[in-house]
C-alpha cells in the first residue's frame, strides 16, 4: 500500500510498526522480513520503519533529581551534547567534561600537506585527526515509564492513522480488517488507503 501511494504522488505519508513491550524477546525477523526466504509472510525485505516499544521516556526539562527519585523513577545519564566552541578553561568553567577519544574531519584543511602539517591524518581526501579531544557535556534526566501501547490502548494489529498535528483521526484492527487487496475484492485495501489519504 505505501508503494501504492507513493506512485500515485503521495509522498508526505508515512507509515511505521511499534512492536509491543511484551514482545520484545520475540523473534522479530519475519515481521521485518531481513531474511524473505526464511519467512512465508513476505517475499521482500520490509521498506518501512519498526521500532521496539520500550515504556520508558526521558525527561530532562521540567524534574530535578529529587523529585524524580521521589517518584520511584531513576535519574540518568541521556544525551552528550558537543561543544565544539568551547577551548578547555571555557569547557569547564562552565562544568562540561574536557573529553578525548574522538575522530574530527577538518574540513577547512583541503590538501595533504596542509593537512600532515597539523599533525593529522590525510585518508581519501580528507583530513582526519584521530583522538581528538573536545567539550562534553553530558545531560542527565528522569527515566519515566511511558508505555506506547497502553498509553494509546493498542491491541495486536491495531492501525492507527493521525493527521499532520500528530491527532488520532481514524483506527481499525487489521485481523479483522484485512489489507489484502486480494481479500474482499480490494474493499478493506481501498477502504484504509481513502481513510490514510483522507487524514493527510
Amino acid at each position: 500500500m505505501y508503494l501504492d501511494l507513493l506512485s500515485e504522488g503521495y509522498n508526505d505519508i508515512k507509515i511505521m510498526g511499534v512492536n509491543g513491550y511484551q514482545y520484545i524477546n520475540d523473534n522479530y525477523n519475519c515481521m521485518v522480513c531481513d531474511d524473505p526466504s526464511s519467512c512465508s509472510n513476505c517475499d521482500d525485505i520490509r521498506i518501512l520503519p519498526w521500532v521496539q516499544d520500550v515504556p520508558f521516556t526521558f525527561n530532562n526539562e521540567d524534574v530535578n533529581q529529587e523529585e524524580c527519585e521521589a517518584d520511584g523513577n531513576t535519574w540518568e545519564m541521556g544525551d552528550q551534547i558537543i561543544h565544539y566552541d568551547l577551548n578547555e578553561e571555557e569547557c569547564e568553567e562552565n562544568g562540561y567534561s574536557w573529553q578525548g577519544g574522538f575522530q574530527i574531519i577538518h574540513d577547512d584543511l583541503t590538501t595533504q600537506q596542509e593537512c600532515e602539517a597539523n599533525g593529522y591524518t590525510w585518508f581519501h581526501d580528507d583530513c582526519i585527526e584521530f583522538d581528538a579531544e573536545l567539550c562534553v557535556e553530558n545531560q542527565y534526566g528522569c527515566l519515566e515509564p511511558a508505555d506506547v501501547w497502553e498509553n494509546w490502548d493498542i491491541t495486536l494489529r491495531d492501525l492507527v492513522i493521525v493527521n499532520k498535528q500528530g491527532y488520532e483521526v481514524a483506527r481499525l484492527n487489521l485481523t479483522y480488517s484485512n489489507p489484502d487487496p486480494n481479500s474482499t475484492c480490494g474493499e478493506n485495501y481501498q477502504t484504509i488507503k481513502d481513510l490514510i489519504i483522507g487524514a493527510r
